[in-house]
């Protein structure tokens, strides 16, 4: 997939940022003959490594599970790395879609997966104009919002809505996907048309009355028929499966990129490789 030169860019200056950082730890099984596609087969297929009687629990403290998951622990390490954000920022189009690793919040040590939560990218009053998009009906009532800075769509506590990058990017890591063969219109309506709509805390992809990140996702690209994990009497989506899946070829999403904020200060743009691994490593053989 061809990458715009301010990621080419940015992929430069990662490096060179990533010479500070940490070695990677290389995965202790042979890699050298996988493809991406090999190494996430037959992953994320379940709802992690719950029981059915923990999950059960969460259903009947949703309340003290949300008050919970809502406590954060430390920054988001893209948050000390401007270029990381303005490298990944630079690369990104209209109604890309972002997945986020936050081991800074407790939702995103509770939830199963490399990556636990989700945003659209909806583009800048620049980008949405040069697209023909900026004055679309949906987009209309939202055009001050947007040219003020909110260009994320997100479901979260509270409900969907749109917000800056100043809080959807105070994460640790974020991969981007670039959707293929959408309506651009089309697909914008109906995620601008999802604003307001109350936060699932039972993670349930069947029901549109409350939506979830990845629900909400899901329902902005129907044909790309995000796969279902079924957990006690509902269905739900893991968006490990959502990545997974666009590295294997079988969702229509190609990579944009991947860029991680490290511990020590540093940052570094990782492939399509080391993607696949940092999902199959969180999904181990049952």
């Amino acid at each position: 997939m061809r990458r715009g030169p301010a990621f080419a860019a940015g992929l430069c200056l990662l490096a060179v940022l990533g010479a500070c950082a940490a070695p990677r730890v290389d995965s202790p099984v042979p890699v050298e003959e996988l493809t991406p596609p090999q190494i996430v087969a037959g992953c994320c297929d379940r709802a992690g490594d719950y029981p059915d009687w923990m999950l059960e629990l969460a259903d009947a403290s949703s309340e003290t599970m949300r008050q919970v998951g809502l406590i954060q622990l430390r920054p988001g390490r893209m948050t000390d790395q401007p270029e990381a954000r303005a490298a990944l920022v630079g690369a990104l189009q209209p109604l890309d879609v972002l997945f986020f690793h936050s081991d800074n919040r407790v939702s995103g040590l509770l939830i199963p997966g490399q990556f636990t939560h989700g945003a659209v990218y909806l583009g800048s009053e620049a980008q949405l104009r040069a697209a023909g998009l900026w004055n679309l009906p949906a987009l209309r009532p939202y055009q001050a919002q947007i040219a003020a800075g909110d260009i994320y769509l997100e479901a979260v506590d509270g409900g969907v809505r749109l917000i800056g990058p100043e809080v959807v990017l105070d994460t640790d890591a974020v991969v981007a996907l670039r959707p293929r063969g959408i309506s651009a219109p089309a697909t914008m309506a109906r995620g601008l048309g999802m604003m307001g709509v109350p936060f699932d805390m039972r993670f349930d992809a069947t029901d549109d009355s409350a939506l979830f990140c990845a629900e909400m996702i899901a329902r902005m690209y129907p044909a790309a028929d995000m796969p279902r994990t079924a957990v006690l009497d509902r269905e739900t989506i893991v968006i490990d499966g959502i990545v997974a899946g666009a590295l294997a070829g079988d969702l229509p999403f190609g990579l944009v990129g991947y860029v991680e904020a490290t511990t020590g200060g540093g940052a570094r743009a990782l492939s399509a490789r080391d993607l696949a691994w940092d999902i199959r490593l969180e999904w181990p053989d049952p």
